[in-house]
């Protein structure tokens, strides 16, 4: 792919200086069962509580699911289980400190001034090694660079406190790679923790068919390093933002590979506007990376050679002593008024913007982002109606074609929406496609009680189409209810009626 110069960063030619050998984007990693047990920003309250044991037991069956078949998030998965393991016993307790140990018989080492490498020979060559060695250090280097906190020390759980990468034959159970923490503390603030990884022995092209050996390497140290940074921030945080930032990030440090475009041709907000982008589960959480992307093509200040946006998101829902401990959605709103916004807006203006997603995304047209399908396509020469229901952080779009008898080009149509009040979350806009290739979008503006109207041109000789994108943009949660949503909360503003309707006029 051609890569724009404004989003080309420096670490892809400091690794592919020492990268000349063989060597995943975290891959399609499958459902989870149930939600992450909680959020971040206790608000109070602290944390909801660790959980029954049949909550344990899920969770260790859920860990053992994945490594049996690769079907899951893992790195989600061990965090979920490492909170939730104090209520286990017995032989359960037992194996779930076997999963959440590190990998065993990893009798050579290689270290840099920042991690180690953990191999075993034959399964890997110190080639290889070197190799990895080389690609997480630059990684590590670039994001401390651009301002993120360095994983946290593990005293000398792997030999020094340096963070510990170990290298195994996951491949074959269809892995690409995963952190987790075996610090053992209780769950409860503060939240930071310390995180080692496992990246596969050598991303054989028989194990993995997609993109380069090295390639696979890149974006799945990428991947998953930054969860270690994550962790060093609050590991309880929200799995949807844990894991879409994480598929943002590959990009940002490997701009070349665009593996993370898999899942936006899967499960997002592109191709699945009305299911709430914040759900955790399948491979939603990791196509809701778009939104970050939106996000920091819009507030692009860059600090490191990367986008500052992100980096103060992450900050926001830091759980150390006396840090802020925003859950998602809150750390999201809180940096997004700081840039001149709000969330709601800026969830709204995503929305709508997706369905131009080559106008939209820098790399949309060189990397065929999908297009959102419209819920209803409708050639209008006199009054109509529709109506349906949005859950929050989803939205829906309709078109409208002008019929061929509106052909003097005063015609106009005028849209009304009758929504649910602006508190929870209503907005909408209207985009015209006009004939000369020229693309308009206005906002509605909505009364406290969500009504609004907005007058277009809509003759045929000027207008191809004109579509209304209804959102609602709430996010708004009773939390610690344990969903998979954010702060595991229960969402305050789903189900809820929105109509449109429309009539062409002469102006």
């Amino acid at each position: 792919m051609s890569a724009s110069p404004s989003r080309r960063t420096p670490l892809l030619v400091v690794v592919m200086a020492v990268l000349t050998a063989l060597l995943a984007a975290p891959a399609a990693q499958g459902d989870v069962s149930p939600p992450p047990v909680a959020g971040s920003d206790r608000a109070g309250a602290d944390k909801v509580a660790a959980g029954s044991s049949a909550r344990a037991s899920h969770a260790l069956a859920r860990v053992r699911d994945v490594f049996k078949g690769g079907r899951g998030d893992l790195t989600m998965a061990l965090r979920d289980l490492a909170m939730l393991k104090s209520e286990l016993t017995g032989a359960e307790r037992a194996a779930a400190e076997r999963r959440l140990g590190r990998p065993g018989g990893k009798d050579q080492q290689l270290c840099s001034a920042v991690v180690c490498v953990h191999y075993a020979t034959p399964e890997s060559t110190p080639a290889y090694a070197q190799t990895v060695l080389d690609t997480v250090s630059a990684v590590h280097q670039f994001y401390v660079g651009a301002g993120y906190r360095a994983p946290k020390p593990d005293g000398n759980k792997g030999g020094s406190a340096l963070t510990d990468i170990y290298l195994s034959d996951i491949g074959s159970d269809g892995l690409y790679g995963y952190c987790s923490t075996d610090e053992d503390v209780p769950f409860e603030a503060p939240w930071d923790r310390w995180a080692f990884c496992v990246l596969d022995n050598d991303y054989s092209s028989s194990e993995f068919p997609t993109n380069t050996p090295i390639e696979n390497l890149q974006v799945t140290a990428a991947h998953e390093y930054f969860h270690a940074v994550q962790f060093s921030y609050d590991f309880a945080e929200d799995g949807w933002l844990l894991e879409g930032t994480a598929a943002w990030v590959e990009d940002e440090v490997f701009d070349d590979v665009n593996d993370n475009v898999q899942y936006l041709k899967a499960e997002s907000p592109l191709k699945q506007s009305r299911i709430s982008m914040d759900k955790f589960g399948g491979l939603r959480h990791y196509g809701a990376w778009v939104f970050f992307r939106y996000l920091t093509e819009r507030f692009p200040a860059q600090d490191g050679g990367m986008p500052t946006l992100v980096r103060d998101i992450v900050r926001k829902t830091s759980g150390v002593a006396g840090a802020p401990d925003f859950y998602s959605w809150q750390a999201i709103s809180k940096v997004l008024k700081g840039r001149g916004t709000t969330a709601s807006q800026a969830f709204a203006a995503f929305a709508a913007a997706n369905r131009r997603p080559g106008q939209t995304y820098d790399e949309g047209t060189s990397q065929r982002y999908p297009v959102p399908p419209v819920i209803d396509d409708m050639t209008v020469a006199r009054p109509v109606q529709a109506a349906i229901k949005l859950d929050h952080l989803a939205s829906a779009t309709y078109r409208f074609v002008p019929a061929k008898a509106l052909a003097s080009k005063a015609w106009k149509l005028r849209l009304n929406v009758d929504m649910q009040a602006t508190s929870r979350g209503s907005a909408a806009l209207v985009t015209s496609y006009l004939t000369s290739g020229k693309v308009t979008v206005q906002w509605v503006r909505l009364n406290k009680r969500g009504n609004g109207t907005r007058a277009v041109p809509f003759s045929v000789r000027g207008v191809k189409q004109v579509e209304i994108t209804l959102v609602n943009a709430s996010g708004r949660f009773d939390c610690w209810k344990g969903t998979p949503f954010s702060c595991s909360g229960k969402p305050k503003d789903n189900n809820l009626n929105q109509m449109v309707s429309v009539r062409p006029f002469r102006g």
